[in-house]
């Protein structure tokens, strides 16, 4: 699923099921957390293609809302079947079964306990988002202000600074739309080799 407030959308809502135009309000989070410009609920396949999360990078993707909670379990499933190995909680996840769903939550406060560095946990969803909208940018009638929106709601991360049409193209960039498409493919395809290289 997938809405971004205040971007303008070709079609009217969104043609494919996985993705809805609407924002739904977050309940897992906490309340008070500041709501994200770009809410985009990605699909477990799209996911699972470009890199398999650790169990504190999916619990960071739940609670900001880019994963339903059967997403969680068909990523830790796709984690179980690789032959990862895995903490309790996520074998838990693995093996839920469609009756148990809504333990979702309570097994993932537990992939919450980690030393990973929050910031490594959102770099893996800017990727994946950016690497959603590369592949769905005819849904948009700007998609690079759904860009500049996720700019914002990454709290500004200098990797994708040149992406951003308000800011001025680094030394030896090439200016303009396209440069910035280009900075963008390539952005997506040198980040997911270094996800595909990681297991």
């Amino acid at each position: 699923m997938g809405s971004v407030r205040g971007a303008a959308r070709k079609g009217g809502p969104y043609r494919d099921h996985t993705a809805m135009l609407h924002r739904a309000p977050n309940t897992r989070a906490d309340p008070y957390a500041m709501t994200r410009l770009v809410d985009i609920e990605l699909p477990a396949s799209f996911i699972v293609q470009r890199v398999l999360p650790t169990g504190a990078e999916v619990a960071y993707g739940f609670q900001e809302g880019w994963l339903s909670r059967n997403a969680v379990i068909a990523i830790e499933l796709a984690k179980y079947e690789a032959g990862l190995s895995l903490s309790s909680a996520e074998e838990e996840l693995a093996l839920l079964l469609s009756d148990d769903v809504d333990r979702v939550d309570e097994l993932v406060r537990n992939l919450e306990i980690s030393d990973e560095p929050t910031e490594r946990r959102a770099r893996l969803w800017l990727y994946l988002a950016l690497a959603w909208l590369l592949d769905h940018r005819s849904d948009y009638d700007d998609v690079l202000e759904v860009i500049e929106m996720l700019y914002a709601d990454f709290d500004y991360p200098e990797e994708i600074r040149s992406l951003v049409r308000f800011m001025p193209p680094g030394p030896g960039d090439r200016p303009g739309v396209e440069g910035i498409e280009q900075r963008w493919r390539d952005f997506v395809d040198r980040v997911g080799r270094e996800y595909l290289e990681r297991v």
